[in-house]
């Protein structure tokens, strides 16, 4: 009897059913065919074992006494082992009791609290040494920036002075209604001209309002 193997996941005893129809072309991406080395297990018992009584077989006393030492040692790790698997369970019960977990929250809780008022013990200890050094050295970095704005502020105001004494030395010279006359008498008598000329070699050509000379520049 042929067993077909698909990939496609179809119950054997299905496929078998198709195969066996003329008009049936599987369809499926890989096939293979493989012998039983068995009568298959869907099929009933044969006939001709049905009623068959099998004979006992007959086992020697010390082969017996050996099997018996084998099963006794078995059934007792099975027993072993299933006990340990209840009390892992019942372990497990009462890890994830309610109560049980209400109570491990508490305790972690405290000591928690615990070890943050430790920390807070050793950090305060900390900040009470360094927060003097801290205002020392904020004190001095302050006194330092005032220092400098004093220095450019009395700067600014020398430089402002000195600008101040310069424009009332040019006041004398500005051209005031009482002074115009003469300045426009010192205008007509002092000709300045910028009329002038240049040639290649530097040589100065000065216009009519002057003495006409040349000089090189």
């Amino acid at each position: 009897m042929l067993r077909v193997k698909q990939i496609s996941g179809v119950c054997s005893l299905t496929l078998g059913n198709l195969i066996k129809s003329e008009h049936f072309v599987p369809n499926v991406i890989y096939m293979q065919c493989i012998r039983w080395k068995r009568k298959p297990i869907w099929l009933p018992t044969a006939k001709t074992k049905m009623f068959r009584v099998p004979q006992r077989p007959q086992i020697p006393t010390d082969e017996y006494l050996e099997l018996k030492r084998l099963f006794n040692n078995y059934r007792t790790s099975m027993k072993s082992l299933m006990n340990h698997f209840e009390n892992e369970f019942l372990k497990n019960q009462e890890q994830f009791d309610e109560t049980v977990i209400n109570k491990q929250a508490e305790d972690d809780f405290i000591k928690c609290n615990l070890i943050n008022d430790e920390w807070n013990k050793k950090v305060a200890k900390v900040r009470e040494v360094r927060l003097p050094k801290v205002k020392k050295a904020n004190k001095e970095l302050v006194l330092k920036r005032l220092i400098k704005k004093e220095e450019r502020d009395l700067s600014k105001m020398q430089k402002i002075e000195e600008h101040v004494k310069k424009l009332k030395e040019e006041v004398k010279t500005f051209i005031t209604a009482e002074n115009i006359d003469e300045a426009i008498e010192e205008a007509l008598t002092n000709i300045v001209s910028h009329d002038y000329a240049i040639d290649l070699k530097g040589n100065i050509y000065k216009g009519k309002y002057t003495n006409g000379q040349e000089t090189n520049v």
